[in-house]
């Protein structure tokens, strides 16, 4: 696990700016700024999970996001049913389910497909990236065409982007908060009020505030389809159960603006985090399906996950894929004071869906920003 400043993105971002200012690629929405780059081997502290089922553990991360499951999907409709293997891991009944699909996202944002190496899936993924991101996607964990060279192969991929800005900044507090484990990290939110926050204000949604210990937020963004909910919580057995008990509490909200003199205090996350899931590798598929060869084996499925969230909104980069092949290798007093110190979720899902795409559970300070 390290914090890294990439020169060699840094440049090759720099030239690309420079010689068409038009073109602005993904990766260009992120900063370095407190950057942690970890696989899932290098987290003691984190998990990164392929479904909502994932139990929560006291002083851990539970990380999910649905661009595995979109692949997984992928999948499922092009044998025609769902995927089974011999003494299968929990995960593929869990992922089996489908609780999230295309449909909690919108067209613009994502793309998921599969298919046989005989009829090009590798030129699809190549044309559906630059066709769908007008040229600006910045794939990181692309399919590896030696590792499926033959015309029955599978390979399933899906790339998902968000970049969710405030239409004012927050400000960026110069004084570090102490998180529940004891560690300082880097902030952002408003504090002693200022003239300068009254613009921020109906950016914070107070959709359901018990105590200092128990309430929901949403953070307004320019995003008129997308939702960023913040909730002080007391976790569930899952992260699933979790969400079913905020969900409700949301549905039934009805949201009042923070007032002049409330506090917010978010912490800053900026991380890449890459999970391989072993579990699955060699795994023989089993599908009744005659079209689909009988000697197919997962050789890789891993997904990636590029996360941002600071003063100036919330941005977002996800992919995965999944091979198929044979066996290789001072101001008013506060009403409502929303210092997100301690465990906290933070969820982002389209406004008409059932379903978020990206969950997290803060339970320790591992992936928050450290002051510098």
């Amino acid at each position: 696990m390290k914090r890294v400043i990439n020169w060699f993105v840094l440049a090759g971002l720099f030239l690309a700016t420079s010689c068409d200012p038009s073109w602005s690629p993904h990766d260009a929405a992120f900063n370095t700024q407190g950057l942690m780059v970890a696989s899932d081997k290098d987290l003691t502290a984190t998990i990164i999970s392929p479904s909502l089922a994932t139990p929560l553990e006291a002083g851990k991360n539970v990380l999910w996001c649905g661009t595995f499951q979109l692949a997984w999907n992928e999948v499922c409709g092009l044998v025609g049913e769902d995927p089974h293997f011999a003494n299968e891991p929990a995960m593929v009944s869990e992922l089996n389910r489908k609780e999230f699909s295309k449909a909690d996202l919108d067209d613009e944002s994502y793309l998921a497909l599969a298919g046989f190496v005989r009829d090009g899936i590798f030129g699809k993924i190549d044309r559906g990236l630059k066709d769908k991101f007008k040229g600006q996607a910045s794939p990181h964990l692309l399919p590896r065409p030696e590792l499926t060279p033959r015309p029955q192969d599978i390979v399933a991929y899906s790339y998902l982007f968000k970049n969710l800005q405030f239409g004012t900044p927050f400000e960026r507090l110069q004084t570090p908060m102490r998180f529940a484990d004891g560690n300082e990290v880097a902030a952002f939110g408003m504090l002693a009020y200022k003239p300068a926050y009254e613009k921020m204000y109906p950016q914070v949604q107070i959709l359901d505030y018990r105590s200092r210990e128990d309430f929901i937020i949403e953070l307004k963004t320019k995003s008129v389809g997308d939702r960023v909910i913040l909730a002080r919580v007391k976790p569930g057995r899952t992260l699933g159960e979790t969400l079913a008990a905020v969900l409700p509490r949301i549905a039934a909200a009805k949201p009042a603006s923070a007032r002049a003199g409330d506090l917010l205090c978010v912490p800053k996350l900026n991380f890449d985090l890459t999970r391989d899931y072993r579990e699955l590798l060699g795994r023989t598929l089993i599908v009744s399906n005659p079209k689909v060869a009988k000697d197919l084996t997962i050789l890789s499925a891993v997904q990636n996950i590029r996360f941002q969230f600071d003063e100036e909104g919330v941005r977002l980069r996800s992919e995965s894929h999944l091979s198929f092949g044979c066996g290789v290798e001072a101001g008013p007093v506060p009403e409502h004071i929303m210092v997100f110190d301690g465990p906290f979720l933070i969820l982002m899902r389209r406004t008409t869906a059932k379903v978020p795409y990206f969950a997290l559970w803060v339970g320790n300070s591992d992936l928050l920003v450290k002051p510098e």
